[in-house]
């Protein structure tokens, strides 16, 4: 019964990470577009900021979880 809990939780955590995954690519492929455009003002600027500040915050979540895999893993390759 253990190794099917743990088995499920693995499952919602790659889930999960793929969408960590999505969601770097649209926010740094947005970030790049603004950081191309010509006309900036300071909203832009923002955004940019913004942009990149999110992009960092999705890695690390992304790497935390990949991190959680592993180790769920190593437990599931012990029993």
């Amino acid at each position: 019964m253990d190794n099917i809990f743990e088995v499920e939780k693995l499952n919602c955590i790659r889930n999960e990470m793929t969408h960590l995954w999505g969601s770097i690519f649209i926010t740094a492929g947005g970030t790049i577009a603004l950081i191309l455009e010509s006309n900036k003002n300071s909203l832009v600027y923002l955004f940019i900021f913004a942009g990149f500040l999110f992009t960092l915050l999705l890695i690390n979540a992304y790497f935390i979880r990949r991190t959680e895999v592993v180790k769920i893993l190593k437990g599931l390759e012990e029993k």
